[in-house]
């Protein structure tokens, strides 16, 4: 059975006024087509919902079981509009992001208070995985955007470039003759290397380009957290290779040194990324337009 919602918005109307004219003239619409829209209501629910009578109308026993409905059913429509109402104004809605413990703690972290401030009814799960189970969970649609730092071919994905970011070779100062270590060659002859794990995105772009240079460097270290690997290196436990962006501090402090390698790590950008096959939430497009 299908019914004309306008005809309920009708119905509900004149039961609420229990006069016709009175009704018609809230609708904006002429006494017969009120009446019209009731007897269709009628017809194609099968009841009687009014005793009508020159005083007006009233509902039967049948029709104040309809209108109880009817009642609660605009309501919630009306309370659904409302909401739809704030999302369009970005006061409601959420986001979920997928990023890396580090990409979050160097970049997103720094952008996301400007983003609350500026839409604080907008609430944002950050979600800390891999670059891989990222775009995994990006695939299957448990995340609204990812946020990783390479470049991800995927016909289901829209990209958009952020940043560009710089991988270095990176060393305590205390390290004799650092300055010295010019080549790939001077790299992997050292004692001691500290490199992320392998599985990390950062990892297979640092092995990539090892590959491209035919030359294998293996790491005497691995760890999966970059935070530490830069704290390795600060104490001198090897050479380590990092994101020079995220260390910039230390550079400056003088904590740590660029070492001088040729060729240099080609720069990489940090993409952000979307599901094609799944439309952006307003508030997802929100922080997808806010990034740059």
């Amino acid at each position: 059975m299908k019914t004309n919602l306008e005809h309920y918005k009708t119905f509900y109307t004149v039961a609420k006024l229990g006069n016709i004219s009175d009704a018609a003239e809230e609708l904006f619409i002429s006494q017969p087509a009120v009446t019209k829209s009731i007897k269709n209501l009628e017809k194609s629910i099968g009841i009687t919902l009014f005793h009508r009578s020159s005083r007006g109308v009233k509902l039967t026993d049948e029709g104040k079981l309809v209108f109880n409905y009817v009642e609660k059913a605009l309501l919630n429509i009306a309370d659904g509009e409302k909401i739809i109402e704030k999302l369009k104004n970005k006061e409601a809605g959420s986001i979920k992001i997928g990023i890396s413990t580090t990409l979050c703690k160097y970049y997103l972290v720094p952008k996301l208070k400007n983003f609350i401030t500026k839409y604080p009814k907008i609430e944002v799960r950050i979600i800390n995985k891999s670059a891989q189970e990222t775009i995994n969970l990006l695939a299957e649609g448990d995340i609204d955007i990812g946020i990783v730092s390479n470049i991800v071919s995927h016909e289901n994905f829209n990209l958009k470039k952020l940043d560009t970011i710089q991988d270095i070779f990176i060393a305590s100062p205390e390290l004799p003759n650092y300055e010295n270590i010019k080549t790939l060659d001077d790299l992997k002859k050292l004692p001691s290397k500290i490199f992320l794990e392998k599985m990390n995105i950062s990892r297979m772009y640092l092995d990539g380009f090892f590959k491209d240079n035919n030359v294998d460097v293996e790491p005497t270290i691995e760890t999966s957290n970059m935070d530490l690997l830069v704290e390795l290196t600060k104490i001198n436990l090897g050479v380590g290779a990092t994101i020079k962006e995220f260390i910039k501090d230390e550079l400056d402090k003088k904590t740590l040194v660029e070492l001088p390698i040729k060729p240099k790590i080609p720069p990489r950008f940090m993409i952000m990324l979307s599901n094609s096959k799944f439309p952006l939430s307003i508030a997802a497009q929100s922080f997808w337009d806010y990034l740059k």
